[in-house]
């Protein structure tokens, strides 16, 4: 692993954008009156928050979870537009993003 000079400075922004970020669509959601959009935007935002990290910890399986955790969201942002009801949207985004984290997390453990 190459981590890059300030890597740890560079996680932490990354971090802080992704916390303001989720902050930022929780108030658009509520505001709107579009709350069950929410799981799917919140996914959203932590899917693209993995690009910046696979650099910064020299983890290019960060771009593939990122990808997997951004096309759950849309997946969840059609599926909201098609009007399924507020529990299947939290299940098939919650329970897509958890199986991309844990493949993520399995494929980490198993490279050391």
């Amino acid at each position: 692993m190459n981590l890059p000079a300030n890597w740890a400075r560079g996680v932490g922004l990354v971090n802080a954008a992704e916390a303001v970020a989720i902050a930022a669509v929780i108030a658009a959601t509520a505001g709107s009156g579009h709350v069950r959009a929410l799981p799917a935007a919140v996914a959203l935002v932590v899917g693209l928050h993995f690009f910046p990290l696979a650099r910064l910890y020299d983890q290019r399986q960060y771009r593939w979870t990122g990808a997997l955790l951004s096309a759950v969201a849309l997946v969840g942002l059609v599926l909201t537009a098609a009007g399924l009801p507020g529990e299947t949207l939290r299940i098939v985004v919650g329970l897509g993003c958890a199986l991309v984290l844990w493949g993520t997390a399995y494929h980490l453990a198993l490279k050391g």
